[in-house]
């Protein structure tokens, strides 16, 4: 299957609206659009590395304020603390691994 990034985005105000592109039992790889929302903290099971297709973001993990712009790709390991501050229209790609 061919899945575009750009193809057939949806942005709100309200919330960030995630499509899933590709999940087994190893991997789930998901695109998130985001148009200027904060986040409450994150704990996850999971690895998870996201790479900025567009846009920019501001995100605090264990206490350090990290920012990101376009074609900028960040780990997040397990149970590290992490939250978005703040992120400008701003298209996600996400994987985690189980």
């Amino acid at each position: 299957m061919i899945y575009n990034i750009f193809d057939n985005l949806e942005f709100s105000k309200d919330r960030e609206i995630e499509d899933l592109i590709f999940e087994n039992e190893k991997i789930r790889l998901v695109r998130t659009a985001s148009l200027g929302q904060a986040t409450d903290y994150y704990d996850q099971e999971e690895l998870e590395i996201v790479k900025i297709e567009e846009g920019s973001a501001r995100l605090e993990i264990e206490g350090e304020i990290v920012g990101l712009k376009k074609g900028d790709i960040l780990e997040i390991y397990p149970h590290q603390i992490h939250k978005i501050i703040s992120q400008e229209k701003t298209i996600w790609l996400c994987i985690f691994v189980k």
